[in-house]
């Protein structure tokens, strides 16, 4: 018996960005997004994890359509729309939706909670406005607020209180996929528990799929069935999350995952070496493997050869010439 389809599929998908020279464009491009390709199974929470610049927002913005690729392939539900009209894209915004990062940029302040949440029920004429209030009540409630705040303006709610009012704003058109985007990054540690937990609860509820999108490898490994490790616009590594915690393959993302701080001190003595370095610029990738500048296993291979993304066994998958086997 076949495996299912996935629900979102990405194949060699590229998003470059002219560069601005004065009143003009130069030639340059920034490669903010190289040649990706991953799918997400129903119901999968995948976590992509990188530092900043790597291009995890951009392909975010770029799998919902807020962004039009530059190239490659897009797959939703077996349909690509990487390069469909606004008309077009209409009805799968009901079925896509996006959680921000920032819960105090993400919501208009001199809205209140109300109309945030039901914007999307009105713009897709959804229901009657009776309805549409009892939804949004609902809606609230669901996401561990008052129904009573649905007359408050946003400008007047917490960090938290926030977030979760752009959580029901995502879930009011019923999605099947939700983009995460640094969902818990701008919040205080007691409170990023409870939305993860929230979240957490929701997938289990309504069957949604997540990519969630994160800098903190301590997060992703939270929320994630299996974790894709980008750099520099490129995908270095994917795998199940038990086994990547275990024994991550690529030097970058056990760079990454040495990092975490460990509450046990004989632990953290016997680290290697932090990451060190800059990340070199997406309008010059340097040849070879992107991550050889930084990469204290770097050989003449790696400087010349851009190592692919291919098989490791058990699911996995690594761009790198000298893996970690160990």
């Amino acid at each position: 018996m076949s495996a299912p389809a996935p629900l979102v599929a990405l194949d060699r998908l590229v998003k470059h960005f002219p560069v601005r020279m004065g009143l003009g464009f130069s030639r340059a491009q920034v490669h903010a997004v190289d040649d990706v390709s991953f799918t997400i199974a129903r119901g999968e929470t995948l976590g992509l994890v990188g530092e900043s610049g790597c291009g995890k927002s951009t392909l975010a913005r770029c799998i919902v359509r807020l962004m039009e690729p530059t190239g490659g392939a897009l797959r939703f539900d077996g349909a690509d729309i990487a390069h469909l009209g606004t008309r077009a894209l209409r009805p799968l915004r009901r079925r896509m939706q996006m959680i921000f990062q920032d819960p105090m940029a993400s919501l208009n302040p001199r809205k209140t909670v109300g109309e945030i949440v039901g914007d999307g029920l009105a713009i897709h004429g959804i229901g009657t406005p009776a309805e549409r209030r009892r939804k949004v009540d609902d809606l609230i409630a669901r996401v561990g607020l008052s129904p009573d705040m649905a007359g408050r303006l946003a400008g007047a709610l917490s960090g938290g209180q926030r977030q979760r009012i752009g959580i029901a704003r995502a879930l009011a058109l019923g999605p099947e996929f939700i983009v995460a985007d640094e969902p818990v990054s701008a919040l205080d540690v007691s409170v990023q528990a409870d939305i993860l937990n929230l979240l957490k609860d929701l997938q289990v509820e309504f069957g949604i799929t997540y990519l969630f999108i994160s800098h903190d490898l301590g997060v992703i490994r939270q929320v994630s069935d299996r974790v894709g490790v980008m750099y520099l616009g490129r995908l270095v590594e994917l795998a199940p999350a038990e086994a990547f915690y275990a024994r991550p393959l690529h030097r970058y993302s056990q760079a990454l995952l040495e990092a975490i701080a460990v509450p046990d001190p004989d632990r953290a003595t016997r680290r290697r070496a932090p990451l060190t370095g800059d990340v070199p610029s997406p309008i010059a990738p340097p040849p070879g493997c992107r991550f050889h500048p930084r990469c204290r296993y770097a050989t003449d291979i790696c400087r010349s050869e851009e190592p692919p993304l291919r098989e490791a066994g058990q699911g996995r998958l690594v761009a790198c010439h000298h893996p970690n086997e160990a």
